[in-house]
């Protein structure tokens, strides 16, 4: 399989820029690591930001990125700005990702960001993209999608 992890992000807070991981195959250990949360909300569980990309990053520039706290994930690429689709590379890594957000974001705004990532791609993303687009890697997603794991997050009011 060319497409080797997924996380599910959804929005579940009042939080603008959070995503709270709520499914995945768990076996990426670079996120395992990287997103989990050390403080306030949801301790023990992992998490991301989607935010604009600051300008004192280097690099192709692009508008969005996925971060935690001041580390970058990914810049978040986007090709075709009326589809619900992007693709990156995973910082510090050679594993290039897949970003899937909720089909209706432009109605109700993202509320689910899908991030699959292909281990070792991150110097063909353009190719994996091309896969991705001409839905080539439809099987491995859905494969991916029932493989995952449901992680249930409580939300506590203070």
């Amino acid at each position: 399989m060319i497409l080797t992890d997924y996380y599910k992000g959804e929005k579940l807070t009042d939080s603008k820029n959070r995503f709270d991981i709520t499914a995945s195959t768990g076996e990426y250990d670079f996120f395992e690591n990287l997103l989990i949360n050390k403080k306030k909300f949801n301790i023990g569980g992992l998490s991301f930001n989607y935010v604009p990309r600051p300008g004192k990053w280097g690099g192709k520039k692009t508008d969005m990125a996925i971060t935690k706290g001041s580390q970058n994930v990914t810049s978040v690429k986007r090709p075709n700005l009326e589809s619900n689709l992007a693709y990156g590379d995973i910082h510090g890594s050679n594993d290039g990702v897949i970003i899937v957000f909720n089909p209706d974001y432009k109605e109700t705004g993202i509320t689910t960001i899908e991030i699959f990532i292909a281990r070792g791609l991150r110097n063909d993303t353009d190719g994996l993209w091309e896969l991705f687009t001409d839905g080539e890697l439809s099987h491995e997603i859905e494969v991916l999608r029932q493989k995952a794991v449901t992680i249930f997050v409580t939300i506590i009011n203070k």
